[in-house]
């Protein structure tokens, strides 16, 4: 028996016992003791799970083979498959765990397929804890969600990736899922990257470098004409910086940091013991680099620790560095520091009640930091005056200053200006997903998309 709903013109398909109470057993027990914190990966109030991640492709062909026998899969959907992810995410909710409203990410198998519908299965009966319903939502600023499905073990949900959803809090127990992606032809052209973009870099009035969820580098010209595609590292590359006219400092969810050249060669690599989301170079060419577990790290172009700096209590988002001895940094935990590497000593300048994700100093003794609320903070380091700038209607992630005037992009999916004279907030782009990342070249903003592409908006 199934049934189907849908969101926005996007099918949920919900299909009960999907698999027998023992197949189930077979498929949770073996696995029940091996689950790790998800928490190295992302945020705590993002989501603070349990998880294990398992390439299977006999489960994966099983369980596959076994909806296709159903026949209601490309029916409903209206797209024909071909596949199931062979690596599949078991996931524990404990009490107070939860995954937050998000959308689920594209997975490319190859230049051929893309995976576009989730496969969710729930692995153990509601009896067992409480809490932990699946809820849907319109849109990602909806407070009250449209659908709510309560977890049955053996039933299977699917659902587009672009539907708005998240895990609730279980309040008691512990709830299992199996997750995986139901693969289709590529519908979609050819993008920049394959997957949402992290970093975009000004090298000169030229050229950019970005970097992304497909791991790879990419140098581009002003026209975005591709120049060279990089592999320098296994996984999700967030930040690149440069070092050198030549070389240049990146970092990953593989955690590792590497200096490589542009010609593709690895120069230096270390691993840490987190995944470090930001870097800069100091004027003595030392990098300085902040990570997932509010430390600061202080390394030599050998990758090289010299030494480490705890600072703020879970991760570190922005870092900027005032002068060769200090740096300001920002954090979900919603605190600005001020740190003197030299001495090592750490202030606190400014607590925020939420997140904060981006921080830049844009003029002498100025910085704008940007807020999980969408708010601009601007800070004095003078008079430690606070100024906030409503700009945005969720999560901004960058800020860039230009000619009095800074313009910031975030998870509206919006592009704005601000004039720091007026501080009218003006918006000059709309996506239709998320905006990670913006620089300008001349009189031309770069953004990089969620959909893997940059797009230009001339000012």
């Amino acid at each position: 028996m199934y049934t189907t709903t849908r969101i926005n013109n996007l099918p949920i398909i919900e299909i009960e016992n999907f698999l027998t109470d023992k197949e189930l057993n077979e498929i949770l027990n073996p696995r029940i003791l091996n689950f790790e914190k998800a928490i190295s990966h992302y945020p705590s109030y993002y989501r603070n799970n349990d998880r294990l991640v398992e390439d299977n492709p006999e489960l994966s062909e099983m369980l596959y083979d076994k909806l296709k026998q159903l026949d209601i899969l490309d029916k409903e959907t209206k797209t024909k498959s071909i596949g199931l992810n062979e690596k599949l995410r078991f996931c524990k909710y404990q009490k107070d765990q939860l995954f937050s409203k998000h959308q689920d990410g594209i997975y490319y198998p190859d230049a051929f397929s893309e995976s576009k519908f989730t496969f969710l299965l729930y692995l153990n009966d509601n009896k067992g804890f409480e809490g932990g319903n699946t809820d849907f939502y319109t849109l990602k600023t909806d407070n009250n969600p449209i659908k709510t499905i309560v977890p049955k073990k053996g039933k299977l949900i699917v659902f587009d990736h672009r539907l708005w959803h998240k895990g609730a809090l279980v309040t008691k127990g512990n709830k299992y899922i199996l997750r995986s992606d139901i693969i289709i032809k590529r519908q979609t052209k050819n993008t920049h990257h394959d997957g949402y973009i992290w970093n975009l870099v000004k090298l000169n009035k030229n050229q950019l470098l970005s970097c992304g969820r497909d791991t790879s580098i990419k140098l581009w010209d002003t026209n975005l004409q591709l120049q060279k595609s990089l592999k320098i590292h296994s996984k999700s590359v967030l930040k690149v910086v440069r070092l050198t006219a030549t070389e240049f400092i990146s970092c990953s969810r593989d955690f590792t940091l590497k200096c490589w050249s542009i010609s593709g060669q690895i120069l230096a690599s270390t691993t840490l013991d987190e995944m470090i989301l930001t870097i800069k170079i100091n004027a003595d060419k030392n990098i300085i680099a902040a990570g997932t577990s509010g430390k600061l790290y202080l390394l030599n172009t050998a990758l090289s620790v010299i030494k480490t700096i705890k600072i703020h209590k879970g991760w570190i988002w922005g870092l900027s560095i005032k002068d060769n001895d200090t740096v300001l940094t920002c954090g979900e935990d919603g605190t600005v520091h001020f740190t003197n590497t030299r001495l090592e000593k750490t202030t606190c300048i400014y607590k925020n009640k939420q997140p904060l994700f981006c921080l830049s100093i844009l003029r002498k003794n100025m910085i704008f930091v940007g807020s999980h609320d969408g708010t601009i903070i601007q800070i004095s380091l003078d008079t430690q005056n606070i100024y906030k700038i409503k700009a945005h209607d969720d999560s901004i992630r960058s800020i860039i200053y230009y000619e009095n005037s800074i313009t910031s992009c975030g998870e509206d999916n919006k592009v704005v200006t601000v004039d720091l004279q007026s501080y009218k907030v003006e918006e000059i782009f709309k996506s239709d997903n998320f905006v990670q990342d913006i620089i300008r070249i001349k009189n031309i903003v770069y953004i990089a998309g969620y959909n893997g592409m940059i797009t230009t908006k001339s000012l």
